[in-house]
């Protein structure tokens, strides 16, 4: 299944955006079963270039959601013990999401950078990459603010449950 990921991936994705709310279930269900079955490497490159550069605000959405899955997964001192480009180009990305103009989607993408900030080879990291202004930006972010109750998504706050 891991060759046939990154078409599938981006079908799911795309169908996830559909207005009908069956579909968008049958789709993030789908593409839940495929992050499961195929490796974590590959999940993790699937959705970063099916998703999170995708102009549709919930396609990046849904992609940083299912990430947010892989990436706790896999865990920090993994992730950071990749090549040098992998992991530059692994945190412009959850910078990306981290700053993205859906709140969810900025949810989760703090959320991840969260996960990498907690091992210490990041703060290390971002020394010897001299980070930007954006992930300066981003980090002081999350600091300050947290990232806004781990287990409820910003726009599920004020929503009356029945």
């Amino acid at each position: 299944m891991d060759q046939e990921a990154e078409e599938i991936a981006r079908c799911l994705l795309q169908k996830m955006a559909d207005t009908n709310e069956f579909i968008q279930r049958a789709a993030g269900q789908s593409l839940r079963a495929m992050v499961e079955n195929v490796t974590l490497a590959r999940s993790l490159v699937v959705l970063t270039s099916a998703g999170v550069y995708h102009r549709n605000p919930l396609i990046r959405k849904y992609a940083a959601e299912h990430l947010s899955a892989v990436l706790e997964q896999i865990g920090a001192e993994k992730l950071l013990s990749g090549t040098r480009d992998s992991t530059d180009m692994l945190v412009h990305n959850l910078v990306r999401l981290a700053q993205d103009s859906n709140q969810d989607t900025r949810f989760y993408g703090r959320k991840m950078v969260n996960i990498l900030m907690a091992n210490t080879k990041f703060d290390a990291f971002l020394k010897q990459s001299l980070p930007s202004y954006d992930l300066q930006k981003v980090m002081a972010a999350i600091k300050q603010r947290g990232i806004e109750d781990n287990d409820e998504l910003p726009s599920a706050k004020g929503r009356k449950v029945l």
